[in-house]
């Protein structure tokens, strides 16, 4: 797995074909939202915290989602 050098990775959601990793760069939470190992989108949250950001990552591998 490849991350910019900025960001941490935190936590992976996996179901199927789609995959999310929760990031933070600077203070900044967010997701990678993948389908079939393609990258769709990163997207952050800000002035949300980290579990604002593990329910988005959770929601999209769910289905509930959309992007």
């Amino acid at each position: 797995m490849k991350f910019e050098k900025d960001s941490t990775a935190y936590t992976t959601y996996v179901d199927g074909d789609r995959r999310a990793d929760v990031i933070k760069i600077d203070n900044n939470w967010g997701c990678r939202l993948y389908k079939n190992g393609e990258l769709l989108k990163t997207e952050f949250y800000r002035g949300h915290g980290e579990m604002y950001a593990e329910n988005a990552a959770e929601n999209y591998v769910l289905g509930i989602k959309k992007v």
